[in-house]
């Protein structure tokens, strides 16, 4: 699923996108771990906005916080990005949603 319009188009150093709760430890250490991995992030708070809930919701089909995407791959909570993670996904993952952006940001005569 794309961006949604309210986020816009993201920089180019971009990777993931984190729908969070400052009262949820679970939003604290999934923050901790992407770091960790040296993901660069953006976090969308759904604290008395209830828009970006809305939004975070119609993106994941779930209720819960932490819901993170990495690119457009929706990872999912704090236990599915950790699973990720200790499995060796993540640098795949990263490295597959890359690409996606550089094809996605080629002009017309790039693509032919």
């Amino acid at each position: 699923m794309p961006l949604p319009q309210s986020l816009g188009e993201p920089p180019a150093t971009l990777h993931a996108v984190v729908y969070l709760s400052a009262f949820c430890p679970y939003c604290h250490f999934a923050k901790r771990l992407l770091k960790q991995q040296g993901v660069q992030f953006i976090e969308l708070s759904v604290d008395f906005n209830a828009a970006a809930r809305d939004e975070m919701e119609l993106r994941s089909g779930r209720e819960t916080v932490p819901q993170i995407f990495i690119g457009q791959t929706h990872v999912g909570g704090y236990d599915d990005l950790s699973a990720l993670v200790n499995a060796g996904g993540l640098p795949g993952l990263l490295e597959k949603e890359r690409q996606k952006a550089k094809t996605h940001t080629k002009t017309p005569l790039e693509n032919d």
